[in-house]
């Protein structure tokens, strides 16, 4: 009995792992894949390497070869690897000589990765690449190839302050590099010939046949498409395609190469050559063209899963497709162990993957053969139904990578499929069409017709990201429930068929509802409410969160530097998993206390809008475009003054300050009110000013309060000790940017604070600070342990 039920268990396990049965290279990929993983992250070598092993068991003896390679190929490659990655320690040198690697133009100038090989004095040095960028408007600037000597001013590498902030640490790391900066001055003492240097003046030729007939922008577009050169793409339009979900058809992957490939075929077909040589030809062509577009791991993916099949024609061999997809992770994976932490290789392999197998599943060939002989069903699938499942499939098999890297999903990107890929298509085809036109007005025609594609595709694209839930909040979670959610999406549709992994997927379906019912069990039993100060460098931004999962957001920093909206707020938010704001206040209209609302209303689902009578006829434009953007999507305005109480269960705001009987200076004006849960409060004021204070005063609000956010960022115009000993907080918070002009906090002011015995925390030192208020306890938590 014990024996046949083994059995059983064995043919099940058999069947789920069919897929890779004869398929050896996507086996090897596999296994290598799972090896890297557990070499880097050990968490991942616990749980998946037993896997391994008990799998392993079920393959036939030649697989089981193929395993035992694999998995000491892996071995090898990441030591190799790991010893070549090794960066000196002593840190680059501000003088030194190298050899140009690549250059690219920038919005802030020319950036030219260097191999630096030797100082100045010319003693030679360990290789290490740097990055510099020439701000200077040359006639001239270094090629790839040319060996010159620099003096360099590196940026300072800080660590993120924001969760979910770009690390630029870990940036230079992905590129090898070991610093970034500009050039102080540079001198070129020779000149070689290097293949980038080609390809670097091929693609200025490519815009130069485009940028006689379309403008800056569009020429910037088409080349992005086709060469790979984004840096002329304008931000807003990046940002639209990145919010509709459509990014990914501005990076050269499988959809440019497929484009490509087919063009190639029929041009090379029409000359009238022999089968073989075209192939040969197209093969040829398409490996060119990785490095042309700076070869990223997508590219090569799809560039190799056209070349094998190709091959394998040549030699009268069919190419699986799959393990053609096994085939270009070897290639790309071997040389490289690191690209599988790569979030583009990873969603590039998994949309592959999804729609591959979805092609294997595909519910449409179950369909009865009299609808399918149909004209209008046939169009309609040809149009919509097969573009959507196709959508579908890569939806969700790369819906794990996106949750986890971006905290994100976008609702529209199968509408977006639909009808902006086919529009881009298009602008592509007519771009290589004008690209090869031996005639100008050949080109001229085909440049126009470019344009109207491309400004159509903009156009949708804009459509599709106006709206607020163009991108939506998903996660933050463990990235063990996300590798069960990829591995239950891929047994899902063999569940009905499969013991294993119908119980497989039950387990899966039990763990998350108990993970989710504890989550929400804990919220219940120990409620707590939070408060954020956001480190948007000079400037203010709070979040409260709610013992009920309310957000409500404090202001939104400036944009003189960077918008913090759009760069800084709007991505925290997913990345703590904030799917809406049930407010916005803006304590006044200075800008930089609503610089970054406009992004944020557009960007994200905003409930209201909460701010003052008289900030509300204040005449600056950018803070009157606020307004007018709340009013066009359909936000509530709410007027706030002293008295107005805003109150749920366990939690109150009750607003102090303003009295806007009469208006006066925004400062002193600004919206101020007291939190209070749980047995616990705090203090925000905006930019409010000594004389704010002084009216706060003799009101009779109670103002003792555990925390106080110090008004106008420290400055001495507020904190008065009047106001300090009536609050007597247990901390004070001051949100100011580092080496700020106006040189905030004020002395006078901390000397004030350290006299009262008030300890402070500082945006400018901590980064961004969390304080959970809880019945029994304050819990303080700060992105960075102490001062830079």
């Amino acid at each position: 009995m014990k024996s046949r039920k083994k059995y059983k268990i064995l043919t099940d396990l058999y069947n789920l792992l069919t897929p890779l049965m004869g398929k050896p290279a996507l086996l090897s990929a596999v296994v290598m894949t799972i090896v890297f993983a557990g070499l880097d992250e050990p968490l991942y070598a616990c749980f998946l390497w037993p896997v391994l092993c008990l799998v392993t068991h079920v393959f036939k003896k030649s697989l089981q070869w193929v395993v035992l390679v694999s998995i000491v190929v892996a071995f090898v490659c990441h030591e190799v690897r790991q010893d070549e990655n090794d960066l000196p320690a002593l840190g680059a040198y501000t003088e030194a000589c190298g050899l140009v690697e690549t250059t690219q133009s920038k919005k802030s100038g020319m950036a030219i990765v260097i191999q630096t090989k030797q100082t100045v004095a010319g003693e030679p040095l360990s290789p290490y690449r740097v990055r510099l960028t020439e701000k200077r408007s040359l006639p001239e600037y270094p090629m790839p190839g040319d060996s010159l000597c620099y003096e360099a001013s590196y940026y300072p590498v800080l660590p993120p302050t924001v969760p979910g902030a770009f690390d630029t640490r870990g940036w230079l790391r992905s590129q090898g590099l070991l610093a970034y900066g500009k050039f102080v001055h540079w001198t070129v003492y020779g000149k070689n010939w290097v293949p980038e240097r080609s390809f670097y003046q091929f693609r200025k030729w490519i815009g130069s046949r485009f940028s006689d007939y379309l403008d800056p922008s569009e020429t910037g577009l088409l080349l992005g498409l086709l060469a790979g050169d984004r840096s002329g793409i304008p931000d807003a339009l990046r940002s639209d395609f990145q919010r509709s979900g459509l990014v990914h058809v501005l990076a050269i992957s499988g959809f440019h190469v497929v484009l490509l490939a087919g063009m190639l075929m029929i041009f090379l077909k029409a000359t009238g050559l022999p089968h073989r040589v075209v192939r040969i030809a197209a093969i040829v062509l398409l490996f060119l063209y990785i490095p042309v577009t700076g070869g990223s791991p997508p590219l090569r993916r799809a560039v190799l899963m056209f070349a094998v099949p190709q091959v394998g024609a040549l030699f009268q061999r069919t190419a699986n497709t799959l393990n053609s997809l096994g085939v270009a992770l070897l290639f790309i994976m071997i040389p490289e162990p690191s690209v599988i932490w790569n979030p583009g290789f990873q969603l590039s392999v998994a949309a592959t993957m999804g729609i591959l197998m979805g092609g294997t599943w595909n519910p449409l060939k179950k369909l009865p053969e009299e609808l399918q002989k149909t004209k209008w069903w046939a169009r309609l699938q040809a149009l919509v139904v097969e573009p959507t499942y196709v959508t579908l499939c890569a939806t969700l098999s790369t819906a794990p990578f996106l949750i986890h890297h971006f905290k994100t999903l976008s609702p529209f990107a199968w509408l977006g499929n639909i009808v902006v890929v086919p529009a881009i298509s298009m602008g592509m085809q007519a771009g290589l069409f004008a690209l090869l036109s031996p005639f100008d007005f050949l080109r001229e025609h085909f440049c126009y017709a470019a344009r109207f594609f491309l400004r159509l595709a903009s156009l949708l694209t804009r459509l599709l990201s106006d709206s607020s839930q163009a991108s939506v909040t998903v996660g933050p979670f463990d990235p063990s429930i996300l590798l069960l959610c990829g591995v239950l999406i891929v047994l899902m549709p063999v569940a009905g068929k499969n013991r294993i992994a119908r119980r497989f997927s039950l387990c899966c379906m039990i763990l998350f509802a108990i993970t989710f019912a504890y989550k929400g069990y804990y919220a219940i039993v120990k409620p707590s409410w939070k408060l954020t100060a956001i480190d948007i460098g000079q400037g203010d931004s709070l979040l409260l969160t709610t013992p009920s999962g309310s957000h409500i957001l404090v202001d939104a920093g400036d944009i003189k530097r960077q918008d913090s909206g759009k760069d800084i707020i709007v991505p925290y938010l997913h990345h703590i998993g904030v799917s809406k704001l049930d407010a916005l206040v803006i304590t006044h209209p200075d800008q930089d206390h609503f610089g970054g609302a406009a992004s944020i209303i557009k960007m994200f689902p905003v409930k209201e809008l909460w701010l003052t009578d008289c900030a509300r006829i204040d005449e600056k434009e950018n803070w009157q475009q606020v307004i007018s953007e709340a009013y066009r999507r359909g936000i509530l305005i709410r007027d706030i003054s002293r008295g107005v109480l805003y109150k749920e269960k366990f939690f109150e705001i009750k607003v102090i300050h303003p009295d806007t009987k009469h208006c006066v200076d925004a400062n002193t004006q600004s919206i101020s009110f007291r939190v209070k849960g749980l047995g616990r409060s705090a203090i925000l004021t905006g930019d409010l000013t000594v004389q704010g204070e002084k009216e706060i005063m003799k009101t009779d609000v109670y103002l003792k309060s555990d925390v106080l956010k110090l008004g106008h960022h420290g400055s001495k115009t507020s904190s008065s000790r009047k106001f300090l000993n009536r609050v007597n907080p247990e901390l004070a918070l001051i949100s100011s940017g580092r080496k700020n002009r106006f040189r905030h906090p004020s002395k006078q002011v901390i000397q004030r604070l350290d006299s009262l015995k008030i300890p402070y925390l500082n945006t400018a030192e901590r980064g961004t600070i969390d304080i959970i208020f809880r019945s029994d306890t304050m819990l303080v938590n700060t992105m960075l342990e102490s001062g830079f």
